[in-house]
């Protein structure tokens, strides 16, 4: 009986089955998707889009005001040195000048999307570099699949690259890059490792970098991290707090830099010996005071970290990253010529065979080619 009801079965599948794959009872679906890249780059035609003005605009959007001023500015100071030399090479082949233009991202709910606007609509920047603040950054991204503008973004949120917006570059390590370098250094090379007490800021980088920190300390141990949110340095004393009431066998910092000044002026007190891991974005114009002495480690590119040449302006990563920034979109327009479409498509399949010092080129997904490695932070 069994053995019939199988044999039964399998002759009501077979006919099924036949019936799905006979052309007389198939019809064509009415659109397909191509799943093997995203083809869609906005409502321009490729090829399209020139712009008539004799300058070749790079577009800025920084930090000018408030908590994060200093870092603007150095920031910008390295964007212009890049411009500069740019300029000495003379003018694009098509005679116009590369020129930056800088607007403020500081100051209410909704100013760095209308600032971003105003570099597209009013400055005709041919493409945006935006800070390492993953709010902007994604704001970028969403102004970017709209307009058709290439977006080179400091932010390490690995989700700006993750979304398959064709238009949007990151120019450094993400968050999960530099969690498993951290992971690596903190549990791999000492197994025994248990308590890691992470600080994390209250914003979006902060969430974002902590949660990846987290994700991948999972992979190495079953020990729980010991997650500490801030959102002022004035928490100081509760921080002293958790360091004497239970020392930590290592930290890491995911902040931005003058929070990351506040915390690590405290740790220099009450566990000066305890390694320190600071985010990138963390790692951004410390106080050189005791730099020396403390075993604090970030992340940095090999090729910037050991070269002379670059002037004492370019002391953070994220400097160099967008005086490398600045120098990859004038090699691309030299090319491209003042056109957002060609020069979007040069980002993404030429640059890698351009033989230009600080050209930085991408993988398919707008990830950031340049190699990285976890360093230990020395004396600036």
């Amino acid at each position: 009986m069994r053995s019939l009801f199988a044999t039964f079965g399998f002759a009501i599948l077979a006919a099924i089955s036949l019936a799905q794959t006979s052309p007389s009872s198939r019809s064509a679906p009415y659109a397909t998707l191509d799943r093997n890249a995203v083809t869609y780059r906005g409502p321009v035609s490729t090829g399209s889009e020139s712009i008539s003005n004799d300058s070749a605009v790079i577009g800025l959007i920084l930090p000018l005001h408030g908590p994060q001023q200093r870092e603007g500015e150095a920031l910008l100071a390295a964007a212009q040195l890049a411009i500069q030399q740019e300029q000495s090479r003379g003018p694009l082949p098509d005679g116009r000048q590369l020129r930056l233009v800088v607007r403020d991202e500081s100051g209410p709910w909704g100013q760095a999307s209308m600032e971003i606007l105003k570099l597209f609509d009013q400055d005709h920047a041919l493409a945006i570099v935006t800070s390492a603040n993953g709010a902007s950054a994604h704001l970028a991204e969403q102004i970017a699949i709209k307009i058709s503008i290439p977006i080179l973004t400091l932010a390490s949120d690995p989700t700006t690259t993750e979304t398959n917006v064709p238009w949007i570059f990151r120019m450094g390590p993400s968050d999960t890059n530099q969690a498993r370098s951290f992971c690596q250094k903190i549990y791999a090379s000492t197994p025994s490792t248990e308590r890691v007490l992470l600080f994390a800021q209250a914003d979006h980088d902060g969430r974002t970098g902590a949660e990846a920190f987290e994700k991948i300390a999972k992979e190495f141990t079953s020990a729980p991290v010991t997650r500490f949110d801030i959102s002022e340095a004035r928490q100081a004393e509760a921080l002293r707090s958790q360091l004497l009431h239970d020392p930590p066998e290592a930290i890491v910092l995911w902040t931005d830099a003058p929070e990351a000044n506040a915390i690590l002026t405290l740790l220099r007190s009450t566990v000066p010996n305890v390694p320190v891991f600071l985010s990138t974005k963390s790692a951004q114009l410390l106080d050189p005071a005791g730099t020396a002495r403390s075993p604090w480690f970030t992340i940095d590119s090999p090729a910037t970290a050991t070269s002379a040449a670059l002037p004492n302006i370019l002391h953070s990563y994220a400097a160099r990253q967008i005086y490398d920034a600045v120098h990859t979109i004038s090699t691309a327009l030299r090319t491209t010529g003042a056109n957002r479409v060609l020069l979007r498509d040069y980002l993404a399949n030429q640059l890698p065979n351009a033989q230009t010092a600080h050209a930085t080129p991408f993988d398919s997904a707008g990830n950031s080619l340049q190699s990285f490695s976890l360093v230990p932070l020395a004396p600036q």
